[in-house]
């Protein structure tokens, strides 16, 4: 990788373990809060302990941005050493967490930060995350790795279901009525993360099976080759139909790479066990 250039993102990414070594990227971590106990997403509370919690809560635990101090810490130690900084960070849409970076960036007084809204989260922010490392170890310059994620960016699409409904009564986004009737009807709300960076219901349909069928037919509709495209297939704790997802993909996409990986504590507080996502 070129050494003059180091790569960040944040803990919403939900990067894989295997991508951050490879890469050497450096995480920001937002904080997740349960009653009066705060924690900083994957230093003091691991994806495991997460979705424990999320079982034995009766409410929904908070989810808060990373603090500019934060970035001062992560960011100040490789400007002081004369490196530029890439960070690819959550949808300004869904978090302040990029607001965070860019006053870091003026507190430290440099123009070697350079902050990429991803206008995603989750594994949407990992592809990006992995096309940046992939390049910048071909030797790319940082305006050509910039030009590549625009694109990537542009041409990206995220779809999303949720197994149960018990968590959107939970967070106030249904009735406790509506709740019950969707659970009756095994309805399954498709979500899908708009080009803007929010998060807006796409579609509902019956059972599981149908959900599945539907997150893929929604990638077919864009216009991608997806034989030259890295595709990614994540889920929360709890999702039995993570593999058939996944052979649908497989057979009906035939991506170039699938990427895997357990959804964090941003997108899993929101869509609670079971949950399931395709990103591109």
């Amino acid at each position: 990788m070129n050494r003059k250039i180091k790569l960040f993102t944040d803990s919403a990414s939900d990067l894989p373990e295997t991508y951050r070594q490879r890469f050497d990227v450096g995480v920001v971590p937002l904080s997740v809060i349960f009653g009066d106990e705060e924690f900083k997403d994957g230093v003091d509370l691991s994806l495991v302990d997460f979705w424990k919690k999320m079982a034995e809560s009766r409410e929904l635990p908070a989810t808060n941005q990373a603090a500019p101090q934060d970035f001062l810490d992560a960011f100040g130690p490789y400007v002081k050493d004369g490196w530029t900084i890439l960070y690819i960070g959550i949808s300004a849409q869904l978090s302040g967490t990029i607001q965070s970076a860019n006053l870091a960036k003026e507190l430290l007084g440099t123009d070697r930060i350079h902050i990429f809204d991803s206008k995603s989260a989750s594994a949407g922010e990992s592809l990006l995350v992995i096309r940046a490392g992939e390049l910048l170890g071909q030797g790319c310059s940082l305006e050509e790795v910039l030009q590549q994620l625009e694109q990537d960016r542009a041409s990206s699409g995220a779809y999303f279901t949720i197994d149960s409904l018990t968590h959107l009564v939970k967070g106030g986004r249904l009735t406790k009525t509506q709740g019950l009737v969707g659970s009756m009807l095994k309805i399954k709300p498709i979500l899908r993360i708009t080009p803007e960076g929010t998060v807006e219901v796409d579609e509902k349909v019956r059972s599981m099976k149908k959900a599945l069928e539907t997150l893929v037919a929604k990638a077919q509709s864009h216009p991608i080759d997806f034989t030259q495209r890295r595709v990614a297939v994540v889920h929360s704790y709890g999702a039995e139909s993570a593999p058939d997802l996944k052979s649908l993909v497989e057979s009906e996409l035939r991506p170039r790479e699938i990427v895997e990986g357990l959804i964090g504590p941003t997108v899993g507080t929101h869509a609670g066990p079971g949950g399931l996502a395709l990103f591109f």
